[in-house]
């Protein structure tokens, strides 16, 4: 396996690592319970993803780089910081941000899983990483379905 690959896989498991945390976060603190309760249901899948991931990377003889997905659970707690025209309430423009992170999370593992599709790596079971890829592709239009009916609620803020 390159160094490169394994560069790349670690990560895409540190971002999984911030990832996982962002989703916990959301299901719990979002202001719509509706929100919530949907995330929670996803962050159960994108914890089983994490573990296919780790699955991948092991197929591979590739660890975790532990610095690397320390690193990223800490940017992600420093990123909950950053104040949306309050100080002190919530910010619907916050329940709106965190989609978006969400978002922007699942499209970034659609993109791992399809690259390492594409490899010509016989250890890579390519039926998985397809039902993987469809799966974040479906997490990603669930996470876009909200974000836009929570855009909608902030002309009414």
């Amino acid at each position: 396996m390159s160094e490169l690959i394994t560069t790349y896989l670690r990560d895409h498991h540190a971002g999984s690592a911030a990832g996982v945390a962002a989703f916990r976060r959301v299901a719990s603190s979002h202001g719509d319970p509706h929100v919530r309760a949907e995330v929670a249901q996803l962050c159960e899948q994108v914890e089983e993803d994490q573990r296919s991931l780790e699955d991948v990377m092991a197929s591979l003889d590739v660890k975790p780089a532990t610095l690397k997905d320390l690193s990223a659970r800490a940017g992600e707690k420093v990123g909950r910081l950053k104040i949306n025209e309050r100080i002190s309430s919530r910010s619907p423009l916050s329940d709106v941000d965190e989609l978006e992170a969400l978002i922007l999370a699942t499209e970034g593992k659609s993109l791992l899983w399809t690259l390492l599709a594409e490899l010509e790596e016989p250890r890579l079971d390519r039926d998985r990483l397809t039902r993987l890829h469809e799966r974040a592709r479906e997490q990603s239009e669930q996470l876009n379905r909200l974000h836009l009916n929570q855009a909608g609620k902030l002309k009414s803020s």
